[in-house]
């Protein structure tokens, strides 16, 4: 009596190397084929934006009115129309340092003229600072020779007033005596400037 080999169930599995060997075959072209999460990812070029900031240093005066008129008197004291505010801001390039604020005439012999050789001197020309005592405009500064006043001195430290601003007053007044002006129409300009060291 001869034995017949076994046939596989219906619905099994094939494992024979005939079928095995081809379905590993494909199976590892599938895995080839497909892009795998872990591997190498396309990236595209880089894009640059370049950035520019500039902090600009400097320091800014304004002071208003522009215009103070006087009601002079014949060997007396005239006092302004106006006090003058002056505010100074300022961005400096420095960690500390020193700010100096002056006003001052051109010329001291000649801060208002009427323009016919009659004079108003800068020492006939006073101020006042912030409320404090009257002074002539008498004082040297970087600026002029005999026609300035110092109006502050200021340190400034980066941390606390650095940037920073400050708003003051002047009250200007003009003494006639002596100098025998005649009727006119007398004009001068005020200058206000600060430096930083």
């Amino acid at each position: 009596m001869s034995r017949r080999a076994d046939k596989p169930a219906e619905g099994a599995v094939n494992l024979s190397p005939r079928f095995f060997i081809p379905a590993l075959v494909m199976l590892g072209i599938v895995f080839a084929l497909c892009p795998s999460p872990a591997g190498a990812q396309l990236k595209s070029n880089v894009a640059t934006v370049n950035l520019a900031a500039t902090l600009n240093s400097g320091i800014t005066i304004t002071a208003a009115p522009g215009l103070v008129n006087f009601n002079l008197v014949r060997n007396g004291t005239a006092t302004g129309s106006a006090p003058v505010t002056i505010t100074t801001s300022w961005t400096l390039p420095v960690i500390f340092g020193n700010i100096s604020e002056y006003a001052y005439f051109t010329s001291p012999a000649a801060a208002l003229t009427d323009g016919a050789s009659d004079n108003i001197p800068s020492s006939s020309v006073s101020g006042s600072f912030n409320g404090g005592a009257f002074a002539a405009f008498t004082g040297t500064s970087p600026l002029a020779a005999g026609s300035s006043m110092t109006l502050f001195n200021q340190t400034f430290f980066i941390l606390f007033s650095n940037p920073g601003t400050r708003t003051d007053t002047l009250n200007l007044q003009i003494n006639t005596t002596g100098l025998n002006l005649p009727a006119a129409t007398y004009t001068g300009v005020l200058h206000i400037q600060a430096q930083a060291n």
